[in-house]
């Protein structure tokens, strides 16, 4: 890092987290440390066939396929698709595809990007 107003992070120095009994790896970015409700961006890998129940966010979120796929509820996301999606919506499950799936994922408030589970009976919205 260089300086408070500029921050420079190269990909050697980039923290990658795991969840999901390692199915998942994710680096997470929050754009102003200093603000709870600063944007976060995530960078998140899913292994081939990961499985994610329903769940909704508590804030609005931007997310943009960049390799492989994956079947959100009946709506199928390949690269270069986005998801704009409100906070509060449920979704899921999501399917990641046979070829696994790197997404850019970012919460307009990093205090709302926290999992929240839904019940799972059956698909919900895309």
């Amino acid at each position: 890092m260089s300086g408070r107003n500029h921050r420079d992070i190269f990909a050697k120095d980039v923290e990658w987290g795991s969840a999901r009994d390692g199915m998942i790896s994710y680096a997470t970015f929050v754009m102003d440390p200093d603000d709870s409700h600063a944007p976060h961006v995530l960078i998140s890998k899913f292994a081939p066939g990961t499985r994610i129940p329903p769940h909704t966010h508590g804030s609005n979120y931007f997310e943009y396929v960049m390799a492989g796929g994956q079947m959100v509820g009946k709506q199928h996301y390949g690269v270069g698709d986005v998801r704009l999606v409100k906070a509060g919506t449920g979704y899921g499950p999501i399917v990641v595809d046979a070829e696994g799936l790197t997404a850019l994922i970012v919460f307009q408030d990093g205090s709302g990007s926290m999992t929240q589970w839904l019940p799972d009976k059956g698909a919900l919205a895309g």
